[in-house]
């Protein structure tokens, strides 16, 4: 079984019936705490760095329940971007896909991997990927949730897109309806992208809006 990381000392655990199934996951009882760290601090100091994977973000959860009771994108072998603590790679898993749950952060893939293990999940693996420096394997499908926070980082993840959905793939990413969304679908339309828009049930939206959870496919 996967240990957790030792740069938090505090964890609780929290389960989520959705639907017809039920998840255990483990996550920091107080993330903001890791702002207090030494060495986060002087990472923050030379990189920027913010211990954002630490945080159950809301789009998560909300893309966790599409995923649950809704629907999933038409693939069964799925890269996950940003993936935090794990939780929607966890739906995708329950939902009888083959998940490779990505991070930039080692901390995050440990913890992801460790609420893997004790759902007794097996089709998954975890692997560091930056943005900037994508590997060459494409996947039929690319999740994301929560990751549009920083308009510095959309660039990035275009581009990395691009080079990791396969032609003809699927790509969702989900959003709690930050301003920085609009700014996001501007640049992926400049590119030739045409995203659609959804809702938490799934219905289509004309256009994205501000304060709501939405999906981009």
């Amino acid at each position: 079984m996967e240990s957790l990381p030792a740069c938090i000392s505090d964890w609780r655990k929290e389960t989520l019936t959705i639907g017809f199934h039920q998840l255990t996951i483990t996550l920091p009882s107080d993330p903001d705490r890791l702002l207090d760290d030494p060495l986060v601090q002087e990472e923050n100091r030379r990189t920027d760095y913010m211990p954002y994977w630490a945080s159950l973000w809301p789009a998560a959860r909300l893309l966790t329940n599409v995923f649950l009771t809704k629907a999933t994108p038409p693939s069964q072998r799925v890269l996950e971007l940003g993936c935090g603590i794990g939780l929607a790679g966890l739906a995708a898993l329950a939902a009888g896909m083959s998940v490779t749950m990505t991070d930039n952060r080692a901390e995050a893939l440990q913890v992801a991997r460790y609420n893997a293990e004790q759902n007794g999940f097996t089709q998954f693996i975890t692997c560091t990927l930056d943005w900037t420096r994508p590997p060459a394997e494409r996947y039929p499908c690319v999740i994301a949730s929560d990751v549009l926070y920083e308009q510095k980082f959309h660039e990035p993840l275009l581009n990395a897109l691009e080079c990791l959905c396969e032609e003809n793939g699927t790509i969702w990413i989900a959003d709690p309806g930050r301003a920085l969304l609009l700014d996001f679908i501007r640049l992926a339309q400049k590119r030739g992208w045409e995203p659609e828009i959804y809702d938490e049930t799934l219905t289509q939206r004309l256009f994205a809006s501000v304060g709501v959870f939405q999906i981009l496919v």
